[in-house]
C-alpha cells in the first residue's frame, strides 16, 4: 500500500505544474462565465452596432481567452449566434482553431514530456498514448466531438499524449464543428440574452442532437482504445 502510495505521490509531484495549470482551466471558466453574460447584457446595444473590424477584433480576442479557459467555447459560440446568427461560424471556427493551437503549445511548454515519462510503468495509461499515437486524426475527433469534455481539458489531455500537430487540428476542426453549430444554433433561436439558459422551441431538437454526439464520442473511443488496452494488459 506504502509503494502505491509513494508512485501515486511521485506522479503528481512530476506533473505539478501541468495539473496546475488543468486546476485553473476548470475553475477560471466558472469564475468568468457569469462576468461575461452580464456585460454582454449590460452592453448589448453596442455589441449589436459593431461593425466587421469590431467583430474581427472580438473574435482575435477570444483566441486568447478559450486558449486561456477564461471564456468556456460554447458560451462563446451562443453568444455569438445570438449576435450574428450563422454568419458568427466565419469568425467563431477560426478562432477556435487559433484557441485550440494556443492552448496545445502552452501545455507542451509547461509540461516538457513529463507526464509521458511519469506514466511509462503504467500499461493502461501507455496503451491509451499508443492509440493517440496509431490513429491521432480519429482519437482527437472523438474527443472534442463530446459537449460534455471541456475544451480546454481536452486540449491538455491531447498535448500530454504528445498528439502530431496537423492531426491535432484536423480533428479538432471536424470535431467542434457539429458542436460549435449547435450552440450557434441555440444562440440563435434565443428572443432574448437573459434567456441564455432556459428552454425554447427547438431545446428538445438540440437535447437529441447533443445527446447523440455524447454517445457518438464515447462508443468512438471506447472502441479505439478498447484493443490496445486489452493487449498491454496480456502482456
Amino acid at each position: 500500500m506504502s509503494t502505491k502510495f509513494r508512485a501515486i505521490k511521485r506522479f503528481f509531484k512530476q506533473n505539478a505544474s501541468s495539473f496546475s495549470v488543468g486546476g485553473g482551466f476548470s475553475i477560471l471558466p466558472i469564475i468568468f462565465s457569469s462576468t461575461v453574460l452580464s456585460l454582454a447584457y449590460a452592453y448589448e446595444s453596442e455589441i449589436m452596432s459593431f461593425d466587421w473590424r469590431m467583430w474581427i477584433l472580438v473574435y482575435i480576442t477570444t483566441c486568447f481567452t478559450m486558449a486561456f479557459a477564461i471564456t468556456p467555447t460554447t458560451l462563446i459560440a451562443i453568444l455569438s449566434g445570438y449576435f450574428l446568427g450563422w454568419i458568427s461560424l466565419i469568425g467563431l471556427v477560426p478562432s477556435y482553431l487559433m484557441a485550440a493551437f494556443i492552448c496545445y503549445q502552452l501545455i507542451s511548454w509547461v509540461d516538457h514530456g513529463k507526464f509521458s515519462n511519469s506514466i511509462k510503468e503504467n500499461k493502461i495509461a501507455m496503451a491509451i498514448v499508443d492509440t493517440v499515437h496509431q490513429s491521432p486524426l480519429k482519437i482527437v475527433i472523438f474527443t472534442k466531438i463530446s459537449p460534455i469534455l471541456p475544451f480546454a481539458l481536452s486540449n491538455m489531455l491531447l498535448a500530454w499524449a504528445k498528439t502530431p500537430i496537423k492531426q491535432f487540428l484536423w480533428g479538432s476542426l471536424v470535431g467542434m464543428l457539429p458542436r460549435s453549430i449547435i450552440a450557434v444554433w441555440a444562440g440563435k433561436t434565443l428572443v432574448d440574452i437573459t434567456h441564455i439558459s432556459e428552454g425554447d422551441s427547438t431545446q428538445t431538437y438540440q437535447q437529441v442532437v447533443i445527446g447523440l454526439l455524447i454517445i457518438l464520442s464515447i462508443v468512438g473511443l471506447t472502441s479505439s482504445f478498447k484493443k490496445n488496452i486489452e493487449k498491454q494488459l496480456q502482456k
